[in-house]
């Protein structure tokens, strides 16, 4: 940001001194002007502009086409002290006009301490090149955008056609973002290689509600966030819809706080239902309903139902909080990842609790390598991973599937996947966990192919105990275990009924070195076990109270 803060800055005492396409109005408020340039080269230009105190630029309008050429800054309406509301930008150049490098801005306000608010502002794009950053609604401060105090709330940038280096809807520096929308359409083009496109953008303050929309034929270069704060405390309900377009394998994400630069203050805000849909488009490499580094992610939410996402998936993603309540849904035509180290996870915490976090798999859809609802992997937690849910009715898994997975401590509890169709390459896993206990988790499987094994409950180097394995259709091409344990395995439940098919062999419970005891394994109806069969089953340890029951159809 640091080149064009400066930028913008220089635009702002040029300004103050020449007043641009219009001189300054020493007015009350600058209302209702509108201005048209057509041909010419222009400082600055402005529909509605003044620097008197307290003064507010509201509803005047700007137009640039032809081969008018703006080398410095562009405003709908600008105001020093006051506001900036209902103020339009509207471009047309043709291939001999050029805006910048400075910024282009619906409706700006600038200030030194205390300063007005951007709202309602529009920015519309049809043709022609921009150089610099375009923004629906800006606050700036003396030295540019960081210290910008202002709100910047509801305002709009629709491109339809022409190229432009990068788009705020609205962007500030300690102000909030709120409600901006950003629509790149048509032949539109952004350049910017980095983060190219964002809904609201602040500093220090929060974004809430912000849209970016990418459709038709657009072609984007950068990242997309529908949401950005760096040291703010929330990021709330923004979205980004991607039906179109091309992406060129960049990052999406419905929101985001700085994980990556070193700010020691940042990373802190909370997550909230925001939300990443793909309908149609190409080149998306990965993405997140929302991200956070050390808040709370929650209620988060990505939708694939066509086009394909060529690395992981994540509807929250948070390295030192906790995920809970978030949602990824891979469905119709939607593909997930382009080889087996790519994943998708409803909720990925490193450190933290992964709670209530949901994936849906349907009808036609592919997730390339493995699948979680909820996740905990990366470092030494003692916070559980609980009531994670998978549905899974169609599709494809190539590795394996799981509700609740810890690779990091987390005790894993009451997590659930269900699958009613489909094709899962590897193990199935209510519940995974590398080294604490796997307790009351259940898997049900009603339809389907599963090639690996199935397993209510597993614990590499903990205890297994009262977790329950439904199994009434499909096939599986493994084992199937109520709990599986490298210690105990306690209190563990396989039914198998229906027409299930099973290649290997079932067990209530298994211990690999510790007791196995309580569990219950019931064969019934139609249901087919080619392998061996034992109520609870040890490899080294002890053996006691276990139960199988046998009930066939004549």
């Amino acid at each position: 940001m640091g080149r064009r803060d400066a930028l913008l800055r220089l635009s702002i005492m040029a300004a103050l001194l020449l007043g641009g396409a219009m001189a300054p109005v020493f007015a009350a408020d600058v209302k209702n002007l509108s201005v048209t340039v057509s041909s010419g080269t222009q400082a600055n230009a402005y529909g509605g502009y003044t620097i008197e105190e307290g003064a507010s630029a509201l509803q005047n309008a700007l137009t640039l086409s032809g081969p008018a050429k703006v080398l410095g800054a562009s405003a709908g309406g600008w105001s020093r002290w006051g506001n900036a509301e209902w103020n339009t930008l509207t471009i047309r150049l043709d291939e001999d006009g050029l805006l910048g490098p400075s910024d282009i801005v619906g409706g700006g306000v600038a200030e030194s301490e205390g300063g007005g608010a951007a709202v309602h502002n529009t920015v519309y794009i049809e043709s022609g090149t921009v150089e610099g950053t375009v923004e629906g609604g800006v606050a700036v401060g003396i030295n540019g955008v960081g210290d910008g105090t202002g709100d910047v709330l509801s305002n709009q940038v629709t491109m339809s056609g022409g190229t432009v280096y990068s788009v705020f809807g609205g962007e500030t520096g300690e102000g909030n973002a709120n409600d901006n929308v950003v629509t790149i359409k048509g032949s539109a083009a952004v350049t910017g290689k980095s983060n190219a496109v964002y809904g609201g953008y602040t500093i220090d303050g929060n974004a809430s509600g912000n849209i970016v929309n990418i459709e038709d034929d657009a072609d984007i270069h950068g990242k997309i966030m529908g949401g950005y704060t760096r040291a703010g405390s929330l990021i709330s309900g923004n979205k980004v819809n991607v039906t179109g377009g091309n992406v060129n394998e960049n990052t999406v994400y419905g929101a985001y706080t700085e994980t990556s630069l070193g700010f020691a203050s940042a990373g802190s805000a909370d997550v909230t239902n925001n939300e990443v849909a793909i309908s149609g488009g190409s080149g998306v490499a990965e993405v997140y309903g929302g991200r956070s580094y050390s808040g709370l992610a929650q209620g988060n939410k990505v939708t694939i139902s066509a086009a394909s996402v060529s690395g992981n998936v994540y509807g929250a993603y948070t390295a030192y909080g906790d995920v809970m309540d978030n949602q990824a849904v891979i469905k119709g035509t939607g593909q997930a990842g382009s080889s087996d180290t790519n994943s998708v996870y409803a909720g990925f915490t490193n450190i933290g609790a992964a709670v209530g976090n949901i994936l849906y798999i349907q009808d036609s859809a592919e997730i390339a390598g493995s699948a979680f609802a909820g996740y905990q992997g990366g470092f030494i937690s003692s916070e559980t991973v609980e009531r994670n849910q998978v549905f899974m009715s169609g599709g494809s898994v190539g590795g394996d599937l799981t509700g609740g997975g810890s690779n990091n401590g987390g005790e894993t509890l009451n997590n659930y996947v269900e699958i009613t169709g489909g094709t899962v390459s590897g193990n199935v896993y209510s519940s995974f966990t590398d080294s604490a206990d796997a307790l009351e988790n259940t898997l049900t499987v009603a339809g389907g192919r599963v090639e690996g094994s199935l397993f209510g409950g597993y614990s590499n180097t903990g205890t297994a105990n009262e977790n329950k394995l439904t199994f009434s259709a499909g096939t599986a091409g493994s084992d199937a275990y109520g709990g599986y344990a490298q210690e105990d395995a306690d209190g563990n439940e396989a039914v198998l009924s229906g027409t299930s098919v099973l290649e290997g062999n079932a067990a209530g419970g298994s211990s690999a070195r510790g007791e196995a005891s309580g569990n219950s394994l019931t064969i019934k109806e139609n249901s087919e076990v080619k392998g061996d069969a034992a109520g609870g089953d040890v490899y080294m340890g002890t053996i006691s109270k276990n139960i199988i029951i046998i009930q066939y159809n004549a």
